[in-house]
């Protein structure tokens, strides 16, 4: 299976005698990829009977801290401990077979438990039929001894065949063939030919064989990262359900929300490289819930803190000036100012003291405004300069003029062998979110609307002045050189100053990110980057292809609140399973190069 136990250094595996101290540990574990530390002193406890989330952004070091804990990567510091007893399954999210293996030969080996556990049943049974107990001497062999040690051995005995039947029973092995039927059947297999080469197996196909002999298999501790990727609805359906009985240690490293919310009893946020790992206990949406209180509690701090530098600033001044009236004396009033005066002056000084003291401390502490929420501000007229941004050349003077309130129109569109006569209108307060199949064109389709695809048939009309707001699946920055400020500022054709407000507003990115050259910047930082620009445009329309790919799930949720607010068109191209039960209402489907009323 793709789990293993094998030594590594830093890695302990302790078989443990009591199940209910099975556990997964990560130790104060450093590991590097190269020359870039991911995880640094990151400790972990997983527990029997524990399903744990483990979200954070990409890059951020989740698949690294499944794969040490898997034995698969060495350890600059730190330990690994596997104190369960048996193997650990991992499922990483690209799996691989040894070579000349079929999908018959990879059941064979998920399934080899099960002919080991009947053959220990048949080895009791052969004992319990002819031990000495079967042959009625205990009692008349003429020892005139006790039997008791023959009795404590059958009690053994009874005892072991007993725990073999409930395992044997609890994971399907009486009905073995119809369980591993069943398996391939929801994860989309059962059609393969079983002699097939797994090397000749797609992606996706060879994810889901791999999550099926983990599951045959159901190894003492479970590492899995994003095993929903490749399976539709059902499937996980199926798997959540399945993780609900599963018993030993589970560490889920995973985008899905709805797993999320439905297969664990705990979430961790990694942030690998900086060393910390947030546990909140619950599902989802326990966390969300523990993060919106969080950030309440951010929010009053800061007021707290604003509030109280001002007061101190007021104190100062009142000092200073205090202390001011008091500084001078007249020559005539020389007593006077002795009995009252200095008196006076020397208790501005204190409170000056004291006032200066206290407004350093509160700046040594100051407490940062927290980000915005993610929010589209209000567009601009469509006749001002800056919202003239519809792609060039979108219109023409034969364009047929648009229905009151329509925004965007497209009328028999056809675009290369995906697209074949595609009508659509999009006004304010619309929202459409297209599925299908991958390859079937939802891409294309974006793209054609929003002016970078041009048809080979039919028109796309849009409203003179229409700025499009566009978020590509994959980001226009991969090749820039430049620093993220100077890029943003370069694609925006604004001043820096403003630049830099926009990039930091939505605590997208921090000045000290500023100066990263762009081709450096991780797989989630580009995304940030692309919303940064989405935003920053005050579009009139969205279009979106998989807006929430690569994204923190504290972003996914601000974003997901920054479309419903949103007043006008959106179309959304999504796998997001959250997002599309979200407006299950508003699903299309693109199939066969049409676009219709999604399926139930």
């Amino acid at each position: 299976m793709s789990g293993t136990n094998a030594g590594q250094a830093g890695a302990q595996d302790v078989l443990s005698g009591d199940h209910r101290s099975a556990h997964l540990l990560a130790e104060n574990v450093h590991c590097a990829l190269g020359d870039r530390l991911v995880l640094r002193d990151v400790s972990l406890k997983v527990s029997r009977g524990e399903r744990v989330g483990l979200i954070g952004e990409n890059g951020r070091g989740k698949s690294t801290l499944l794969r040490a804990l898997a034995g698969e990567l060495p350890l600059q510091r730190g330990q690994v401990v596997r104190a369960v007893a048996g193997q650990v399954g991992f499922l990483p999210q690209q799996p691989g077979f040894p070579a000349g293996a079929t999908i018959e030969t990879v059941l064979a080996r998920a399934t080899a438990e099960f002919g080991d556990m009947a053959e220990r049943m048949r080895a009791a049974e052969e004992l319990m039929s002819t031990g000495p107990h079967a042959s009625g001497r205990g009692e008349d062999d003429g020892e005139g001894e006790d039997n008791g040690e023959g009795e404590g051995d059958l009690s053994a005995v009874l005892a072991e065949y007993g725990r073999l039947q409930d395992e044997f029973a609890r994971r399907g092995g009486w009905e073995l063939d119809a369980r591993v039927g069943e398996v391939l059947d929801v994860f989309g297999l059962g059609a393969l030919d079983r002699l097939r080469p797994t090397d000749t197996l797609s992606g996706g196909e060879r994810s889901r064989l791999a999550l099926a002999e983990l599951v045959l298999a159901e190894p003492a501790g479970l590492l899995l990262d994003e095993p929903t990727n490749h399976l539709d609805d059902r499937a996980v359906d199926w798997l959540v359900q399945w993780l609900a009985r599963y018993q030993g240690p589970c560490l889920i490293a995973s985008h899905d929300r709805l797993l999320l919310d439905t297969a664990v009893t705990a979430i961790v946020d990694l942030d690998g490289s900086r060393g910390t790992t947030v546990r909140y206990g619950g599902g989802y949406r326990d966390y969300l819930d523990e993060r919106a209180a969080a950030r309440a509690r951010w929010w009053q701090e800061y007021r707290d803190w604003r509030q109280e530098l001002a007061e101190t600033r007021r104190k100062l001044d009142r000092a200073t000036r205090t202390g001011r009236t008091f500084g001078g004396m007249r020559d005539s009033d020389k007593l006077s100012y002795n009995f009252a005066g200095g008196g006076a002056q020397a208790a501005a000084a204190r409170a000056t003291r004291a006032a200066r003291q206290q407004l350093g401390r509160l700046l040594d502490e100051e407490v940062h405004r927290p980000p915005e929420p993610l929010t589209f501000q209000p567009p601009e007229s469509p006749d001002s300069p800056e919202g003239s941004e519809s792609p060039e050349g979108s219109e023409s003077p034969e364009s047929p003029e648009l229905p009151d309130g329509v925004l965007l129109r497209a009328d028999a569109l056809f675009v290369g062998d995906v697209v074949r006569g595609v009508d659509l209108d999009l006004a304010p307060g619309s929202l459409h979110v297209i599925t299908g199949a991958n390859g079937a064109g939802k891409t294309t389709l974006l793209a054609a609307l929003a002016g970078l695809r041009t048809p080979d048939a039919g028109a796309v009309v849009r409203e003179p002045g229409l700025r499009i707001g566009y978020l590509p699946q994959e980001s226009n920055f991969s090749r820039e050189r430049r620093g993220v400020l100077d890029a943003f500022a370069a694609h925006r054709a604004a001043y820096v100053d403003d630049a830099a407000r926009e990039l930091t507003r939505f605590g997208l990115f921090g000045t000290a990110d500023f100066h990263v050259p762009v081709n450096r910047l991780s797989v989630g930082q580009l995304r940030r980057l692309e919303l940064a620009l989405l935003f920053s445009r005050r579009p009139h329309l969205l279009l979106l292809d998989e807006p929430t790919n690569h994204l923190s799930l504290a972003l996914v949720e601000q974003l997901q609140e920054a479309i419903a607010r949103f007043t006008g068109p959106v179309v959304m191209v999504t796998h997001d399973r959250a997002l599309r039960e979200r407006h299950r209402d508003s699903l299309l489907e693109l199939s066969g190069g049409r676009l219709g009323p999604a399926s139930a």
